[in-house]
């Protein structure tokens, strides 16, 4: 009896879905303290709805690619206003001054880290997505 190595949930998917939460927690941080000084609760609100698109590949939803594939692009987007918007508008509950230009790579670094770890995650989850064949199998 020959198995399908090819169909479910495994391989790559597995090391998606389980690298996917580190990331979402870092990206529900960021955004939860776009507007607001990090409150928890809408942290973990963010979190939540961020990771629906995981809950739709753990129940092998055929719409669970093209979700996927829409959020990626669309987390990786709002880090990068994210990032833009500490640079020029950063906010500080104890009304500390403007960002000093020696100051801007300290902040620059770490936010171009981010920007780049979002873009490379969506570029490549995005093609596994689309050429893979255990997604094509388990998903179609």
């Amino acid at each position: 009896m020959k198995r399908n190595d090819e169909e479910g949930l495994g391989g790559w998917i597995v090391v998606y879905v389980i690298g996917s939460i580190p990331l979402l927690t870092i990206y529900s941080m960021g955004l939860s303290g776009w507007f607001f000084d990090y409150p928890v609760g809408l942290m973990l609100a963010i979190f939540v709805l961020l990771a629906v698109p995981l809950l739709l590949v753990l129940r092998k939803s055929p719409k669970a690619p093209r979700w996927n594939i829409a959020a990626l692009w669309i987390m990786a987007a709002l880090m990068i206003l994210r990032s833009i918007s500490v640079i020029l508008f950063p906010m500080s509950s104890d009304d500390a001054p403007p960002l000093r230009g020696d100051e801007l790579p300290a902040v620059v670094q770490p936010l171009g880290v981010i920007v780049a770890v979002a873009l490379g995650w969506a570029m490549v989850w995005t093609r596994y997505f689309r050429n893979s064949v255990r997604v094509r199998n388990t998903f179609c």
